[in-house]
This record gives structure tokens, C-alpha cells and sequence, in this order.
């Protein structure tokens, strides 16, 4: 960010149970996008302590911190990396309700490399969940919210938290909550991947119920029967009910399971530029369905905005009546070429020769951010300010929802019958 501190909040990406507020933002001078958490006076608290705990964090596998501080009406801020790929959660629901086993397998990996450092440290996350599980512009998972973190300075005077559904058993029975209480989270996190909902019934479950039987049954999770066996004997490391008999989070790194050098993020995926701005995220977004197409991409706006240029396709001939497709009624949604275009009015017609694709956004902290209106607020801060993000990153290949530039089934069949109506 600019050294002034001046940002503007775009629209909400997320809230948490807490009353903390997750907005998408961005530098007044650059255009850089970040994230902001925002609680009022009365969850300042909470907010100040995860930020003391974010800050001292450096991992790639941990949501970034870039600042944050106590604003003048009482409130606190939190400046973080923005994840494009949005959380676990939402990818598993642009899945259809489950992800494939081998997007699961990198996704455990990775959050067991996070967990890893973060015991190394004495750090205890303490709501591992899809949901707290971002995806970076490189693919990668990331640790985020550390609202219930535990560390060995604020542990002893905390009560034990964390999300029903999700606690081990030592923890439901308020006796503990240390590094293997987040491998026991992972195991769950693992199942919501697989089946889409939390285990012991989700969010239909009676909360007391699951809890008693969470902490004082001999019951654990089951694991997905169409899984494979390695998945099912990683989840038997994970679920555990004694503690101290449960693998560690380095332990599980070489697991089978997640070990296998075909599960990780491989050098064959082809370079990606993470959106720095908002001019640049609109075309980061976009994907391009050709295979074959493994060209670098330049890590330049401008560039990139020359490289969509053609002899064929400069500006359009507003005159002519080639080119054009009709479009009827209001508001109705339109796609050209890949992009999104929206008739206010009817009739009209929207041209097809100039057309930037316009992918959906899928954002940390929670999914597209609903139908909140664009904030047109400038904020002054005199906390500390964000850093830049890094320029490159991997495509999002294994979880990611395909943009295809290609014509829509139901453009290709009116094509179709035209031709027949033709002949």
C-alpha cells in the first residue's frame, strides 16, 4: 500500500460468530487488493490478540498479515492476504457437494504443513475447518482465523474453544486443546471435503448430543466408504481417541496418503499471475479452456490487455448489422464469447466483436459475497500498512471453476437451428 494508508473498502467477503467483519479492499493509489477484518470496540480484544499472533507468523501455508492496528473510535483492524480462491468451503460447494480424492489429498497436505509449523512454534489453531482454509492465488491452502488460537503465552487464562462439530475429544470434555486437537480437526476437515458437511450431522445435529458424544462415546467419524483405503487409514491416524496415541501433523506429512509426489502441487501446472489490482483481477480470473495453450503469462495489466488485442477485432462497427446479437427482455443475462454481459433494457443488442471475459470471483473468507452492493468508501488508517503480494502464482487446477470462452450450449443450439431454418 501507499505509504499514506489510503484504502477503499470494495464489499463484504465474510462474518465471523464473533461480530468481525471480513471486507475485500483496496489501495487508493495502486489498486492492490487486500482483505480487511474490522470488529467495533466491543470484539477489539479478540481481534488484537489474533493479530499478535498472526504477525509473528511466516509461512506459506498461513494467511499472510500485513498489518492492522486500534482506530480511533476504539475499533480494530487487521490487514491480511486476499485469497482469490476463496475458502475450502466454497470450493467444495462450486464441487457440488464433494471434492475429488485427489484435490483432497493436496488440500490435507497442505494444511498438515501449516499445522507442522505452527506446533513447531507452540501454536495450537484451534478451529481447523473448511471453512478457516483459504485458497491463495498460487492454489495453495492456507491457515486463516485465528480467533481461537492458542499460544504458550495466552493458553493457560483461555477457555477452550473452537467448533463443536469439530473438537476432539479431549477438547469436548474441556480437558485440553493442544497440537493433536487440530489433527483430529484435520480428520473432520477431510470428511467435509469428501461428503460437503461437517461430521456427526452437520448443522442438523444437536449440538449438545454430538458433543456428549464426541467426548464421552467410544463413537469417531466415518470415513467416506467410496474413499480408498489410504484415505480411510489416514483418517484412523486422525480420529484417534486418545490423544497421545494420535499421529502428529509431521507424522502425517509422510503418510501415504499425502506423501505421494503425484498429489502435491506439480511444476507441470502452467504459471498464473495473482491479481495484484482490481484491473488486473478481472482478466486473472478468466481461464482459457486450450489445453495446448501453456504460453507464459505476462505478469503486466497492460500487457496483458494488448495481448486480447487482434487485426480482427478492434473497435466494433456500431453501423453495421453484422455482429450483433439480439437480446430480450430486462435484466437478462447474456454471455458473449465468455463474457457476462447484462441488458438493462429491451430489446437491444450487445456486440460480439469486442468482449472481455468476466469470470466470477471467489474470495477468502466466504463465497462470491452475495449481492452486496460496492462500497464507495475511502478510509484513512494510521496503523501499520500492508506490504505488496507476490506478483506470480500457479493456477488454481484442481479445485477452481473452468471460465470457458467458448459459446454456451444454448447459443450453440440456436446457431444449430438457425443453419436448419436456413436450409
Amino acid at each position: 500500500m501507499a505509504a499514506s494508508g489510503r484504502w477503499r473498502r470494495l464489499r463484504t467477503l465474510g462474518r465471523g460468530a464473533s461480530g468481525a467483519v471480513v471486507s475485500l479492499a483496496s489501495d487508493a493509489a495502486s489498486g492492490e487488493l487486500f482483505a480487511v477484518k474490522s470488529a467495533g470496540a466491543s470484539g477489539a480484544a479478540t481481534l488484537r490478540r489474533e493479530h499478535a499472533v498472526l504477525r509473528g507468523l511466516r509461512s506459506p501455508h498461513v494467511v499472510r498479515c500485513v498489518g492492522g492496528g486500534e482506530g480511533a473510535d476504539g475499533s480494530y483492524q487487521v490487514f491480511l492476504e486476499y485469497a482469490p480462491g476463496g475458502s475450502v468451503a466454497d470450493a467444495v460447494a462450486r464441487g457440488g457437494g464433494a471434492l475429488e480424492e485427489r484435490a483432497i489429498r493436496a488440500l490435507a497436505a497442505d494444511v498438515l504443513r501449516g499445522l507442522a509449523y505452527l506446533h513447531g512454534r507452540s501454536v495450537v489453531h484451534g478451529d481447523v475447518k473448511a471453512r478457516n482454509v483459504l485458497l491463495g492465488a498460487d492454489g495453495r491452502a492456507r491457515l486463516a482465523d485465528f480467533g481461537c488460537a492458542r499460544t504458550p503465552g495466552f493458553s493457560a487464562r483461555r477457555p477452550l474453544g473452537g467448533t463443536p462439530a469439530f473438537m476432539a475429544p479431549e477438547v469436548a470434555r474441556g480437558e485440553a486443546q493442544g497440537p493433536a486437537a487440530d489433527v483430529w480437526a484435520l480428520g473432520c476437515t477431510v470428511v467435509e471435503m469428501a461428503t460437503g458437511r461437517a461430521p456427526w450431522g452437520g448443522a442438523d445435529a444437536d449440538v449438545l448430543a454430538a458433543v456428549h458424544r464426541i467426548g464421552y462415546t467410544d463413537a469417531v467419524p466415518d470415513a467416506p466408504s467410496w474413499m480408498s483405503a489410504e484415505a480411510r487409514d489416514f483418517l484412523a491416524r486422525c480420529f484417534a481417541r486418545d490423544a497421545a496415541e494420535r499421529w502428529t501433523a509431521a507424522q502425517l506429512l509422510e503418510h501415504p496418503f499425502v506423501a505421494a509426489p503425484c498429489h502435491g502441487h506439480g511444476d507441470h501446472e502452467a504459471p498464473r499471475v495473482s491479481p495484484k489490482s482490481t484491473l488486473d483481477a478481472a482478466f486473472w480470473e478468466a481461464e482459457d479452456d486450450d489445453d495446448d495453450a501453456d504460453e507464459a503469462v505476462s505478469a503486466s495489466a497492460s500487457e496483458r490487455i494488448k495481448s486480447l488485442a487482434c487485426s480482427a477485432c478492434a473497435l466494433p462497427d456500431w453501423d453495421g448489422e453484422d455482429g450483433w446479437i439480439e437480446v430480450l427482455g430486462d435484466q437478462q443475462r447474456v454471455e458473449v464469447c465468455g463474457a457476462v454481459q447484462v441488458a438493462r433494457s429491451a430489446p437491444g443488442k450487445v456486440s460480439s466483436v469486442l468482449a472481455v471475459p468476466a469470470g466470477e470471483m471467489d474470495v477468502g473468507g466466504g463465497g462470491g459475497g452475495g449481492g452486496d452492493e460496492l462500497e464507495a468508501e475511502d478510509v484513512s488508517f494510521g496503523g501499520e500498512v500492508p506490504g505488496s503480494a507476490d506478483a506470480s502464482a500457479e493456477r488454481l487446477s484442481l479445485y477452481s471453476r473452468p471460465h470457458s470462452r467458448h459459446a454456451t450450449p444454448r447459443q450453440k443450439k440456436e446457431e444449430e437451428e438457425e443453419e436448419e431454418a436456413g436450409t
